[in-house]
Order: C-alpha cells, then structure tokens, then sequence
C-alpha cells in the first residue's frame, strides 16, 4: 500500500486537503493530523490485523482517523450511525478499537462495556472518543508489517433485504479504482469534492481515499442533511458531488426550478438505480450528471460514464472503468472481472457474479434493468418490477413507487405496489389499477396497492424491500 497522506504532503504540502466550512488544512497540516491520531492508536496496541471500528458521522476527526488507521497497517471497520447499530454485526466484527463520536456514546452503551476508555482526539470542533478492548496488547509491533496483506477496511453490504454481510476492502482496489476514476473524470487536484456519504458506505470511503490520492480538497459538513446539500450547491464550493437517487430528489424538490451552477462540474449518482423522470428532470435543469454503477464487492464503481454521455443517452451507466471488464451471462446477469474485485467472491476465472440484470449496447455502454432476486415469480411467469414501476411511476398524481413480490398460497407470489402520491388528493388505487390494466398483462397487475408519504430505504439510498412487504402486508 502507499501511504496516500504521507505522500501527497511531499509532493503538494501547501495544497488544500481539508474544508469544513470554517477551517482548512494542508495536506502537510493533515500529514501532522494523521500522525498524531496514528501514534495516539500505536501507543494501545494497535497494529496490522486488529480491526478498528470507526462510528460517527462523516467530518474533520473521522477523516483524519480513516487515514491514521491505514497508517498503522491496522483494518478499518466503518459503520453509518444512520444505519441502525445492530450490535450482533458490531461483534462480529471483533474490533479491539472504537472510534466514535461523543454524541453517538449513549446508543452504544452495551457494547462499549468490554471496552476501556482511554482517550479523547479533538480537530476543530469535532471530537472522538478512542474506547480498547481490556485485551488488548500494547507491545506489538510499532508500525505495519507491509509483508502481510491486510485489509485496508471491512464493510458491511446494504442488507435490502435484511441480510447484511462483511466485506474486505484492500488498499490496492482503493488505488486502482482512483486511478480509473480519475482518469475517466478527468479529475485533478483543482477538485473539490462533497462528502456527502457516510464511509460506511464504499461510495463515501473511496471517495476519502481518492480525493487524498489525487491531492484534491475534500469538503466536509457535519450530518448530512438536504439542507446541506443545497448550501453546498448554491455557494458554488464545490465542483464533484456524489449522491444516491434519494439526495437528488431531496435536492431537486428543495432547489425547484433553479439551474444548476455552473461551478459545479459533475453531480454522481450511484448507489441505486435512478428513474427515467427524475433524471430527465435533472438533466433539463442543467444538472452535469454522471452515472456510475458499482457495489461493495467492486470496490464501488464497475461502470461509470464520462460528463456529457448521460445526456447524450440517458439511462446508460457507461463502459468499464480501465482495469475492469463485463459480460452479461445466462438470464441477463451482469458478471464483473478486474483487479477491484473481492477475490473470494469469484468463479475460477475471476468472474463475479453481480444478482443485476443488464445488457451492453453496440458500443460497449452498460445498461441496467433491475435485479436478478427481485424478478417476480407469479404462476409461473417472470415479471419484471421495473418494467410495472415504470408504469406506474408514469401515471399522473404518482410522485414515486417500489414495486416487490408477495408470497401467495396459489401463485407463489404475486405483485405488490407502494405508492407514493404527490398529494392527497391524487389518484385513488382503484383509478391506478384501472388505467394499468391497458398498459400492463394480467400477471403484472398489482394485486397489493398501498399509498405511504415516502418508500422506505436503507442508508445507502435503495428501497428497502423487507420494509415495503412488511407495509403492503400488515393488513393482509
């Protein structure tokens, strides 16, 4: 691994590293910054192999911290706040160090039992709370053993369907997929990029890592909230932002009818699947979308198309990033090959299996068409939710949709639809499903309809499908 900081600190010490709105640091001050959380890990025992949990929401301290961990060689587990704690997967994950914030304290009070307190780092006017495991042993090795190669972080999937699981990021997926984001981008060290996502997020921990490799300035706001968001649209300072659907949505009902910036050089979306409507929205207001399609176990992006190409073809999520290749296999599964990849999650020829549908256009342009589980299997023929999501969504009166399959004693399953109306007096279920029976086949017709002010998602932005059949469920 290379030591992103350290290096960025020789080559471009005076250049701007860090902004929370108030304060800024060099990459030299941040070298300085990185150290002292490091030493401070080193002096508990910290070394290669034991896992670190970092708990707290994305700004100056936490930051610092993601760094002082890869510094000494030792093994990043972040986790979302927003994301429910689930102490069985904190445990599972056997750190012997917690990072979190002092507000976040109290929620983690079980847990942090078997662990010492032992010390506080403040930046700014941010601070975490360093807890050790009463194990932990303080005479190893002062700094990293690079002979072994340990995981630069674990993480845990988005779990939409209740089913989370850990995943092993290395420091040498980071710095290819930096590599290729950068130069697909055409990024520079002029760049100022928003942390908008948690770095329990793969979007939010590369996006840490890659704005230090490149030397860009990473701008930092507390919790994110939409309001945030758009302060950091209107004051123009920022030129990349990355978002999942939800954000966008956020911001465009928050901003109207205003232009984007032109300060701002490219708005990533990823995460989730975005729909026709509120990326034609996006696009009309001048918004510089970029697609991106990636997930955990790719260390987040496979795909992702340059500034301009959206829309030029809307919908696309663009060619492989340099590195990586894609075929689409038997049922339209997108399979994924190339150095970012989870090793243990592929065939013997190094394929990855995605669970995404897709298909790759005449030029070598991805696109995506849902997931292979959420297929829904009535009487035993194949419907696709996007395509009946699609239909609703297009309906007047519908401001969003999640469309999943519902078990049923006769059909094995059979289609279900939460709605989200623009008001109160917008279309009725029985008006929906009148107009959809000349748009859609019996088997796709929704036999569940429910109206909800908003679609449940996880902390990554996607639809939370246990929480929508929970919904369309619990009067049945």
């Amino acid at each position: 691994m290379i030591d992103t900081v350290a290096r960025m600190a020789l080559e471009n010490p005076d250049g701007l590293a860090l902004e929370d709105g108030e304060n800024q640091w060099t990459y030299e001050e941040l070298d300085g910054l990185v150290e002292e959380g490091a030493s401070q890990l080193l002096k508990l025992g910290v070394r290669p192999g034991i896992n670190v949990l970092l708990v707290s929401e994305v700004n100056v301290t936490a930051v610092v911290m993601v760094h002082s961990v890869f510094r000494t060689g030792s093994t990043l587990v972040p986790v979302n706040p927003r994301s429910g704690l689930q102490e069985g997967l904190l445990d599972k994950s056997t750190p012997q160090i917690v990072l979190v914030s002092k507000q976040l304290e109290r929620t983690l009070n079980s847990f942090l039992k078997n662990y010492e307190d032992r010390s506080e780092l403040l930046i700014g006017s941010e601070s975490l709370r360093i807890w050790a495991s009463e194990g932990l042993n303080r005479n190893g090795s002062d700094r990293m053993d690079r002979s072994v190669n340990f995981p630069a972080a674990i993480l845990l999937t988005s779990g939409t369907e209740g089913r989370p699981k850990m995943v092993p990021i290395m420091h040498e997926a980071l710095e290819h997929s930096a590599d290729a984001i950068k130069s697909r981008l055409s990024l520079s060290s002029q760049d100022r990029w928003y942390a908008s996502l948690s770095v329990g997020h793969i979007g939010g921990l590369a996006l840490v890592h890659r704005v230090a490799w490149i030397g860009s300035t990473l701008l930092v706001r507390a919790a994110f909230s939409v309001e945030r968001l758009i302060e950091v649209v209107e004051s123009q300072s920022a030129s990349h932002i990355s978002v999942v659907p939800t954000m966008l949505r956020q911001l465009l009902q928050g901003r109207g009818d205003k232009q984007s910036p032109t300060t701002l050089k490219a708005l990533v979306v990823g995460g989730a699947s975005i729909d026709a409507s509120l990326l034609n929205r996006a696009l009309s207001l001048g918004y510089p979308i970029v697609l991106t399609y990636g997930m955990t176990e790719t260390c987040s992006q496979v795909t992702t198309t340059p500034v301009g190409l959206v829309k030029q073809k809307p919908g696309t999520v663009g060619a492989p990033i340099d590195g990586l290749e894609i075929k689409i296999g038997e049922d339209r599964e997108i399979w994924v090959r190339g150095p970012t990849v989870l090793d243990d999650s592929t065939d013997e020829e190094g394929w990855f299996a995605t669970g995404d549908l897709g298909e790759i256009d005449e030029v070598g342009h991805l696109w995506i068409n849902g997931r292979r589980r959420d297929i829904i299997i009535t009487g035993g023929v194949n419907v696709d939710p996007v395509r009946v999501a699609n239909e609703i969504r297009s309906l007047p009166g519908v401001l969003d949709v999640a469309v999943v399959g519902l078990l049923d004693e006769v059909w094995g399953e059979t289609v279900g639809a939460l709605v989200v109306p623009e008001s109160q007096q917008s279309t009725g279920a029985s008006a929906i499903l009148e107009i959809l029976e000349d748009r859609l086949s019996t088997s796709q017709l929704p036999r569940k309809l429910d109206f909800v002010t908003e679609i449940p998602t996880n902390q990554n932005g996607k639809i939370d499908r246990h929480a929508v059949r929970s919904i369309l469920c619990r009067d049945s």
